[in-house]
């Protein structure tokens, strides 16, 4: 759940959480329907312990609907990176992002369609 800049990342991959620009569950790039402009602060905002029934929710909806997808999830990291990527829920005529710059999402809601 912490996002850092790229010279912060220890050998590991993780961030180094000694420096003070690390920040634990960024929702900085995030609206209030879960949606970022930036794909690291979506899977930070996701992992919050408040999006917990959120995450549960959603699963228990999409254990039929997406069974394959989301049957190798083991955790709720892996959950956030598959929610925060982008989906059809985040397009419209297949082609289109909704919202051009909040397109990762972890919500339980996709981006208002944009008139056409």
């Amino acid at each position: 759940g912490y996002v850092c800049e790229r010279k912060d990342l220890l050998v590991n991959g993780c961030c180094n959480v000694n420096v003070p620009s690390t920040k634990l569950h960024s929702c900085e790039s995030c609206l209030p329907n879960g949606c970022c402009s930036v794909y690291e602060h979506c899977v930070s905002c996701c992992l919050q312990p408040s999006k917990q029934h959120l995450l549960e929710r959603f699963l228990n909806r999409a254990a039929i609907a997406f069974q394959n997808l989301f049957m190798a999830v083991e955790d709720r990291f892996e959950l956030c990176l598959a929610k925060c990527r982008t989906s059809s829920q985040s397009v419209q005529h297949e082609n289109t992002y909704r919202d051009p710059i909040a397109k990762y999402c972890y919500g339980e809601y996709p981006p208002e369609l944009l008139p056409v």
